[in-house]
């Protein structure tokens, strides 16, 4: 499916481009995007030197799921979070999902631009009009919030609460 992104080569800028993405396979969520939050990590990463679509912060409208995905189905509305658990390492096991150790992720060969594949930024690419991303990224909303609040809910809601709650 073609659809338009936003692209960094790592050089400290970005464009607007056409890229291609794959069909969902197992256990993945193909999401238009409604919504995508700006933070300074999205500026930093248009430094971190590999070609990647942007954004790490979403909200949108299930498209497609892949086999095995039963917590969304297609027309779900749902936001999307980058630090998303494994479930069976070692430190999911032990209840430390945040230090997962086998983060999952969509391969990059399944975005392309310019006929090479392309990253995504935290395994996500918000920053599209569509994008594929593991089922444990994906969080049905179950109230009603406009997309353009609920996309920071992924990253800057919890950034703030993090900082109040564990550092303040």
């Amino acid at each position: 499916m073609k659809v338009r992104a936003v692209v960094t080569q790592g050089q400290g800028i970005f464009s607007i481009e056409e890229v291609e993405i794959g069909a969902p396979q197992v256990g993945e969520v193909m999401v238009q995007i409604k919504a995508s939050g700006v933070c300074h990590t999205d500026l930093k990463s248009t430094r971190w030197g590999p070609t990647l679509i942007m954004g790490h912060e979403g909200a949108g409208v299930v498209l497609e799921v892949g086999a095995g995905v039963t917590s969304v189905v297609p027309g779900d509305r749902v936001v999307l979070n980058w630090a998303m658990p494994c479930g069976a390492c070692f430190q999911c096991r032990r209840g430390a999902a945040n230090l997962c150790e086998q983060k999952p992720r969509v391969p990059d060969e399944r975005f392309r631009w310019k006929g090479s594949a392309i990253n995504t930024a935290f395994n996500l690419g918000t920053m599209s009009t569509v994008t594929v991303v593991p089922h444990q990224a994906v969080v049905k909303i179950q109230v009603e919030i406009p997309f353009t609040s609920a996309c920071i809910l992924g990253c800057c809601v919890m950034t703030g609460y993090g900082s109040v709650h564990h550092v303040a």
